[in-house]
């Protein structure tokens, strides 16, 4: 457990939570990602399931 938290580098948390523009856009990014992707399975999920029900 003493790997848990890993410190330096660009993945260090700064006390407080704040964010850099920069790492707000990427997480805004990151977000806008998986929730493209999550729309896409929820999306084939259901076309699937309805060419199912019909055959």
């Amino acid at each position: 457990m003493s790997n848990y938290k890993r410190s330096g580098g660009k993945t260090r948390l700064r006390v407080g939570g704040r964010m850099s523009e920069q790492g707000a856009d990427r997480a805004g990014l990151l977000l806008s990602i998986a929730a493209l992707i999550a729309a896409t399975l929820l999306g084939s999920a259901a076309l699937i399931g309805a060419i199912g029900w019909l055959l």
